[in-house]
Order: structure tokens, then sequence, then C-alpha cells
């Protein structure tokens, strides 16, 4: 017995210094070029397809748990592999945005992926974009780019598509959203699917008028339809509208308490506070932990509003009195040649402003999406 027990344990060490194996040399591809990630692509065609799908996934996983790493190259890059299923991780791995080659990419699978379900992964991870911290990451023209191709999805497109594109579109607050909301309001009669979407996109709008809409899919008969409700009500709603969730707080499916609960959080108000104290006593337990978990994020967001009081502020940092601390250094006559030992040289030696002129230090980036190549791409495909 000892005898295998022992043999079980090395098989088990084996395995596992195995496995560490593949996840090191699978780390090593954070942050390879086009071409790499072209051939590394290319060789998955040799894989097993559930290999390669449990490669993204592993990758992504990997990508969301240390920011040190980054394969966005190798995502972009699948999306032009020949199985549908690769193309939509790949997509949906890179729902973060990030860069104007990311939406390029995003851009290019919503409108001519032949997979309905590839171009709404595609109209889902463009909603990124509406982030500010993402938006600023790419001009207003590419901006204006991506508002046009999710305007014509959610126009043209099947609704499995449609529904997506439009909760993106509510995101960025396009103009046209409202008239878009209403029209497909109406065809998402009996579509679940599309309903939840719709209602997601009245939340994600930000307009309050569309409170009593969303407040008349509590009483819906598809548990689906009632979470969207729920948590598009937790987008828009104040204090004064809070009391409205007592329907869904009571719901007899687990999904659409917690999703209340959810709701409840974003809202942050006293009287939300006061339920989410009542959800703390709930009989499922799942909720009980929200509830509390919730109730704690909110302290610690009080917490930290108040972590620098006025009176800190008159003893100074580190106790230090304002009056007692050196004066600011001038720095209007700042030179960092001198200062730091380096100047703003071109490769010949000739010193340059560069505040002045950027294109002396090879300011030469084109962004795709403004190109004359992209519109043509564009208006032939």
């Amino acid at each position: 017995m000892s005898k295998l027990n022992s043999e079980g344990n090395q098989a088990f060490t084996e395995a596992n210094e195995a496995e560490n194996t593949v996840s090191e040399m699978l780390r090593d591809l954070s942050g390879v070029d086009e071409k790499q990630a072209r051939s590394i692509v290319a060789a998955w065609g040799d894989w097993q397809l559930s290999d390669v799908l449990d490669t993204i996934v592993e990758l992504r996983t990997f990508a969301e748990t240390d920011r040190s790493l980054e394969f966005d190259t190798l995502f972009r890059a699948a999306i032009g592999f020949p199985e549908a299923n690769v193309r939509l991780e790949s997509v949906r791995a890179l729902s973060n945005g990030g860069s104007v080659n990311i939406a390029q990419t995003l851009l290019e699978a919503l409108e001519r992926d032949e997979d309905a379900r590839v171009r709404a992964a595609a109209a889902e991870s463009l909603h990124a974009f509406a982030d500010p911290s993402q938006a600023r990451n790419i001009s207003g023209a590419a901006l204006s780019r991506i508002a046009a191709a999710l305007s014509r999805a959610a126009s043209q497109d099947e609704s499995a598509v449609s529904g997506k594109a439009l909760k993106a579109l509510a995101a960025m607050r396009v103009e046209e959203v409202p008239d878009l909301i209403d029209a497909m309001f109406d065809d998402a009669i009996g579509d679940p699917e599309l309903m939840s979407d719709v209602l997601l996109a009245m939340g994600e709008s930000g307009d309050t008028s569309w409170l009593p809409t969303i407040e008349d899919a509590f009483y819906s008969g598809d548990a689906q339809i009632r979470i969207a409700a729920v948590m598009a009500f937790g987008e828009v709603a104040g204090d004064d509208d809070v009391e409205s969730l007592s329907e869904p707080f009571d719901d007899h499916v687990l999904e659409v308490q917690m999703a209340t609960v959810q709701a409840l959080a974003n809202i942050g108000s006293p009287q939300a506070r006061e339920m989410l104290s009542l959800a703390v006593k709930s009989s499922e337990p799942e909720v009980q932990q929200m509830a509390q978990t919730a109730l704690d994020l909110l302290k610690a967001e009080d917490d930290l509003t108040y972590a620098v009081s006025p009176d800190m502020v008159a003893q100074g940092l580190f106790g230090v009195p304002l009056g007692a601390r050196r004066p600011p250094r001038d720095l209007s006559r700042y030179d960092a040649p001198t200062e730091e030992g380096w100047a703003n040289v071109t490769p010949e030696g000739q010193e340059i402003d560069v505040a002045n002129a950027p294109d002396d230090i090879g300011e030469d980036y084109e962004d795709y999406l403004e190109s004359d190549e992209f519109f043509r791409d564009s208006n032939t495909n």
C-alpha cells in the first residue's frame, strides 16, 4: 500500500510540474508582436479545438489576474481563426478595450463576421469604449465610427446582435438612442432576450424618463426580463425611487433577489442602505452575504470620503503644520537639461522644442480608424 501511495504521490507531483511548465510557457506569450501572434495562431490549426479554447480562456484569466501580462495581440490574431468558437472567445477576451487596434479588430468582427454570436460579442466588447478611461485612448473620430457601426448593427442586424449593439450605444449616450429604444421595444415583445437588452439599454442611457417602463417590467412573467429591469433600475433610480424595489426584493426567484441587492448597492442612498440591512436578514444565504458585502463596500467608500478631514488639512502632511513647510520650489525657470542632465535632441544632436515641434521627434502615428484605407474598407464590405 505504501508503494502505491508513493507512486501516486510521484505521479501527482509530475502532473503538477507539467502543469506549472505549461503555465509558464503561456505566460511567456505575453507581449508577442503581430508576426509572432500570427505564427502562434496558425499553429493552433493542428491542435484539438478544446485545447485551443482552453488556452484562450487561460490566457484571459492570466491577463485579468496579473496586469503585467498582455495578450491582446494574440487575441486579435485569433479573431481570424476559422473556427467560430475560437473567434468568439477571442472577442470576449478583448472586452476591456484599451487601444485603437483593439477597436479596429472589434469593428471588423462586428461588421464582417459570419457568425451572429461573434458579432454580438463584438458589440458587447465595444461597450468598453463608452468608459471615459478607455475612450481617451482613441480619437473622437474613431469613437464616431464605433458609434456609427453600432448604430447600423442596432438597426439592421438580427436581434441577437442588435440588442447588444443598442446597449453599447446607450452607454455612449448617442443622440439617436431614445428613438432606437422606442423602435426596438415594440420588436422585443415576446422575445425575452431582446427585451432584456432593451431594458438594460434604458438603464445605460441614464435617462430617468424610462423609469416607469422599467418598473412595469418588474411584473413580467419572465425572470430574465425581471432581472434586466432591476439592473436597469439601479442605473438610473435615486433615493426617492427605491421603494419601487420592494416588489423584486421579495421575488420568488433567487436571481431576481440578488439582482435587487446589486441595484440597491448601485444606488447607495440612505433608503437603499436600509433595504440592504433588511436583506442581510434574508432567509437566503446568498442574499445575506451579497447584502453584507454591499454594505461593507459602501461603508468603505464613506470612510475613504472622510479619510482626510479639515483638521488633518490644518495640521498638515505627516503632522507638519502648513506654515512650517518650505515654500514650493519655483519651477518657472526649470531647465530640464541642466537639472536632469538630458536634453530634447534629434539623433543628429540638434536640440528641439517638443512643445512646438512634435513632428521633429517623429510624431507620425496614424489612426487607422481615421484613414482613407479604413473608409474604403468599410464601404466595400
